[in-house]
């Protein structure tokens, strides 16, 4: 791990910081002197967002470079800052749980070391004087950089053992766990194998208007437009009482709808529908045979309480219902809306019959005959070998081209990508809003910048690393708490 590159006058700005960032939260909104819950534990030890604590230096330390990057610390942001510094706090509790348990002691000349870069003269070189005025001046402040700097050298003996660090012992770190070459050269091996493909993409977002229309005229009744109100009650007792009161000329509808409805399906006192189109309101109905008998409520008249989703709702039909025109662009869109929300299918069989016939028009004449006719996107991808989720020891395929977004992590594509023969085809594949059809272009394509073996083993020792994090975060050892205790005793402070 780096060392902190903190001077004293930082230092004293962060201490300073700190109070302010960690203090005011906890004893402002009312919440007094009361002492604020543990927003966690690892292996038996709390984590409390208390001065001096290092959960609290860690949330003054991410506060301190947001504000030093420009970024507001809105209270999206005081919440990762929290989570940034919840993370940070179990790892070093971690280093400094194996670390002691290991019984080693971080000797006082590696902290004396460690603090020299900071007291240097205009020469670059340590002066003593520049740090006996300091510890004559700021005592404290000394103290507060020594026991940083040994909570740094902790981390840092932990990370060096675990993961190696620079110090070279031949071709390997002294440290650490090693990288054998077999291992690297395996890995290196992994990637020669590319390929470079021709891709046709049909983008499902430009589903053709002449498609929604037919659709819609095959399904007209989905998009009938009712003009109801409605009031809905939780029992049916309530509802009937309602309806009774209604009929009876005892209060209006308008006056129930304001005294009675918990306007579930409607959002003004009126009581209006929300949703109007047919295939929306039948979604609520308890009982789908109930649609019939509010399709033949006379205007005017209103139903007997009719069991919804909610409970039980009385309805009036206040105009007779509108046939779509699937002439208005506006019904036409709601036609679209609701093949997305609902039957989504319909697009994706669309696209991948067409894809199916664009194959066969391929092999029939050529690729780039076959895109012409069917007014496809070809795309040419560059050779790149199996490598699901973009693994930097190897080359990647390039998903920032068109209809490849998400691909590498894509099963299906990488399976039918890579046991394409030279020219063959492979059959439609769904990728996010695409339906793409690949041909294998060139097989066997070595990569032209090999990944150098000093920077795979790198690369080995990240992966390391990054797995132990998760493996830290996911440990029975830990609670964690952080939510719970940040959204009730910190946002209700601010």
């Amino acid at each position: 791990m780096k060392r902190s590159v903190y001077t004293i006058g930082s230092l004293i700005i962060l201490l300073i910081a700190a109070f302010i960032f960690v203090l005011v939260p906890i004893f402002a909104g009312g919440k007094g002197q009361k002492r604020m819950p543990a927003f966690g534990s690892y292996d038996g030890t709390e984590i409390r967002y208390e001065q001096n604590t290092d959960f609290a230096n860690y949330v003054a330390r991410y506060a301190d470079y947001y504000k030093n990057q420009g970024i507001e610390i809105n209270n999206s942001n005081y919440y990762y800052i929290f989570n940034y510094a919840f993370n940070a706090t179990v790892t070093q509790l971690a280093a400094k749980k194996a670390v002691k348990k290991s019984g080693y002691q971080i000797p006082k000349t590696a902290v004396n070391r460690a603090l020299m870069p900071y007291f240097t003269d205009e020469t670059g070189k340590y002066s003593s004087k520049l740090y006996k005025i300091a510890l004559k001046d700021r005592p404290a402040q000394i103290e507060d950089m020594r026991n940083e700097l040994t909570a740094t050298l902790v981390s840092q003996r932990y990370a060096e053992d675990s993961f190696g660090g620079q110090t070279p012992f031949g071709k390997a770190s002294l440290y650490g766990l090693k990288s054998s070459e077999k291992e690297t050269a395996f890995i290196s091996k992994m990637g020669e194998n590319q390929k470079s493909f021709n891709l046709a993409v049909f983008n499902m977002n430009e589903y053709p208007e002449s498609e929604k229309v037919a659709y819609g005229k095959a399904n007209a009744e989905k998009f009938v437009k009712y003009d109801f109100s409605v009031i809905t009650v939780d029992d049916k007792s309530k509802a009937e009482s309602i309806a009774k009161r209604i009929a009876n000329n005892e209060i209006t509808f308008a006056d129930a709808v304001s005294q009675y409805s918990n306007k579930s399906y409607s959002s003004t006192d009126s009581g209006k529908i929300n949703n109007k189109y047919q295939y929306q309101i039948e979604k609520f109905l308890a009982d789908k045979n109930d649609l019939e008998t509010l399709k033949n409520l006379a205007v005017d008249a209103v139903s007997a309480p009719v069991k919804t989703t909610v409970g039980y709702t009385l309805f009036r039909n206040d105009s007779a219902a509108v046939q779509p025109d699937f002439k208005d662009s506006a019904v036409i869109n709601t036609v679209y809306s609701y093949l997305n929300s609902n039957e989504f299918s319909v697009i994706e069989n669309y696209y991948t019959e067409r894809a199916k016939k664009f194959a066969e028009a391929a092999k029939a004449k050529s690729f780039a005959a076959a895109v012409t006719q069917f007014n496809a996107k070809k795309i040419d991808v560059p050779a790149f070998p199996v490598n699901y989720g973009d693994l930097s020891v190897m080359n990647k395929l390039n998903t920032s081209l068109d209809g490849l977004a998400g691909a590498s992590t894509n099963e299906t594509f990488i399976k039918a990508a890579m046991k394409l023969k030279k020219g063959e085809l492979s059959e439609p594949i769904v990728n996010g809003r695409n339906i793409l059809v690949l041909q294998l272009n060139k097989d066997n394509v070595k990569p032209e910048d090999p990944i150098p073996q000093e920077a795979l083993k790198d690369e080995l020792t990240n992966y390391d690393a990054t797995s132990a994090q998760s493996a830290l975060l996911s440990s029975p050892k830990l609670v964690n708490n952080l939510s719970d205790v940040f959204f009730k005793y910190i946002m209700n402070n601010n």
